[in-house]
């Protein structure tokens, strides 16, 4: 009898237990409206520069703010989840958000892309890129970093940990959660820069935080956030396929020159060997560099890219389809036809015909 009242006990000892951390952890709100402890402090608005330029909503729960620059706009939209602990929904169409970013000691910068992608650059003169289902770990204390997009367009996640303001009531609930906070602080190191390429535990995470209705996001964030520090903190990196990959200022400058050339040039088409000539890199060089940038080989990209100005084209309804085959450097309108169909599952005047009747209907 007395051991049945000794594990009713435990088990309602537990139970207490369980709602009081409960209770901390759904208390543990930041004051969005604190000042910072000095100068110095970081906050994660500063990972925008001075194109974060215009707040345009401010909740009980985000902030969201409208980017512009001479490249482009963007929208971000921050939460502060836990103290110390923040998630920015990033929404970019522009070249660059920030060239600015300044050191800050003892912040880490987790990156999710869901699409586009991004590209990090480090005081070492070595850039790293993220691609669609990529997460990547920056380590801010030797360095700050610029981050561009190479296709002016990008959609991900951004958590910043700023290990400093983490409070100790915090701790004490990470902690009983088994997360292990020194642990996640060393993923970046001693890289300033790792990147974990696509999987189904990243994307279970990440991919959700789109899909959740406005009025339960804000809990919901908080709790993806508990899973994903729990995730980290059993994770093995040589066992979930991390890289250290980077390229050279010298090598990201010369592709990012025979990207701009293509682009001037898109109606004429170049072999890759008239290219590594052309701009005196080696073919194997010049390949890999174009993918890991741009994401595609030179000529996947130059097709999609030739393909996006044909339905531009489509669209105005002013060409025949002959003549925008010959506007984007097909010579046969057959050949234009057939990678159109493939790219968009119906021949250009088929497509023609939905987009007319689109804009008539509205």
């Amino acid at each position: 009898m007395k051991k049945r009242h000794l594990q009713y006990d435990i088990k309602e000892k537990v139970m207490k237990n369980a709602y009081e951390l409960a209770e901390t952890i759904l208390k543990s709100r930041p004051d969005k409206n604190i000042e910072l402890k000095s100068s110095d402090s970081f906050a994660s608005i500063e990972l925008y520069g001075t194109s974060a330029c215009k707040k345009v909503q401010d909740t009980e729960f985000c902030e969201c703010f409208h980017l512009e620059n001479e490249s482009g706009t963007g929208m971000i939209t921050l939460y502060h989840v836990f103290p110390g602990i923040d998630l920015v929904y990033n929404d970019m169409h522009m070249e660059y958000c920030n060239k600015e970013q300044k050191p800050a000691s003892g912040v880490m910068e987790i990156n999710y892309c869901m699409e586009g992608r991004c590209e990090c650059a480090f005081e070492q003169n070595e850039y790293g890129y993220i691609a669609a289902g990529d997460l990547s770990f920056c380590s801010l204390k030797k360095s700050g970093h610029l981050s561009e997009f190479p296709t002016s367009h990008y959609h991900g996640i951004t958590i910043t940990l700023d290990f400093s303001m983490i409070t100790d009531e915090m701790k004490r609930i990470l902690q009983l959660l088994s997360v292990n906070m020194e642990k996640i602080s060393n993923i970046s190191k001693p890289h300033s820069f790792t990147i974990i390429r696509a999987n189904q535990l990243i994307e279970h995470i990440f991919s959700e935080l789109y899909k959740v209705p406005e009025e339960i996001r804000y809990g919901y964030i908080r709790v993806k956030i508990l899973e994903l520090l729990l995730v980290l903190t059993g994770f093995e990196l040589k066992k979930n396929n991390s890289e250290h990959v980077y390229f050279s200022e010298v090598q990201i400058d010369a592709i990012k020159r025979v990207h701009a050339f293509l682009m001037e040039h898109y109606r004429e088409h170049y072999t890759i060997e008239e290219l590594s000539v052309r701009y005196k890199m080696s073919p194997t060089v010049l390949k890999k560099c174009f993918k890991g940038v741009y994401g595609d080989s030179v000529y996947a990209y130059m097709k999609k890219y030739r393909l996006q100005m044909a339905e531009c084209l489509l669209k105005e309804n002013k060409l025949t389809i002959g003549e925008i085959a010959s506007q984007i450097g097909y010579q046969n309108p057959n050949k234009f036809t057939s990678a159109f169909r493939t790219e968009y599952g119906m021949p250009p005047t088929e497509y023609r015909k939905k987009k007319t009747q689109e804009s008539l209907n509205g």
